[in-house]
């Protein structure tokens, strides 16, 4: 009897530290749901703003994107624009001149070289000289007339219409700093030629009248 009384209180006290222990157990197991469904709610929150973040940092790439290409295409159409020449600068007088210019020291030129060689009283260096100075001349004559010309024309420059002014009068007045060297050269040249035609006329003079007494 005594025996069958100790068993069951000894049962009745096992089971009721089991119980308890099982209270306990699943006391923790409910609250480790708890603390994984809260944390499962915090990273779905931390996906949620990174999703928001990542698309508000692509419309704003795309935005700047957007801004880029549409300033490139304004300046590209702006460059564009000042690679074509208006009706203003292709009829602008001094563009004539500088061609007419052109057209005088090659006329120039050729004229005293052609005299030159045909007085007979300027040697062989002082000739080469003479035509060496000539052919420096019409060739920088030459650039500028290139230079004129991608100034006057669409394509090869970007410029506008002011800058395309003051580069068609720069250029003018190198053509006409050029037309009068050509005119002072020559007129030297040609002071020359004819003074060396004065002393072989004088030394004639003085040896006819030697051969008279």
């Amino acid at each position: 009897m005594k025996i069958t009384m100790i068993l069951t209180i000894f049962w009745l006290s096992a089971g009721a530290v089991h119980a308890q222990k099982f209270k306990e157990w699943f006391r923790q197991k409910k609250t480790q749901k708890q603390y994984l469904i809260e944390q499962i709610a915090q990273y779905r929150v931390y996906l949620e703003l990174l999703e928001k973040g990542y698309k508000i940092t692509k419309q704003g790439l795309q935005t700047v994107h957007d801004i880029k290409n549409g300033e490139f295409k304004l300046h590209k159409n702006y460059m564009d624009s000042l690679r074509i020449v208006g009706t203003q600068v292709s009829s602008y007088k001094k563009i004539k001149l500088i061609e007419v210019l052109y057209a005088e020291i090659k006329a120039v030129t050729a004229t005293s070289e052609h005299r030159l060689s045909g007085s007979g009283y300027l040697n062989g260096q002082e000739l080469g000289y003479a035509r060496s100075v000539y052919s420096r001349l019409l060739v920088d004559c030459q650039q500028i007339t290139d230079a004129l010309k991608d100034v006057t024309r669409d394509g090869p420059l970007s410029m506008s219409d002011n800058q395309r002014f003051r580069r068609i009068d720069l250029l003018l007045d190198q053509m006409e700093s050029n037309y009068s060297f050509a005119i002072a050269f020559s007129s030297e040249a040609m002071v020359l030629a004819a003074s060396r035609v004065r002393e072989a006329d004088d030394i004639k003079t003085r040896r006819a009248i030697t051969d008279a007494h």
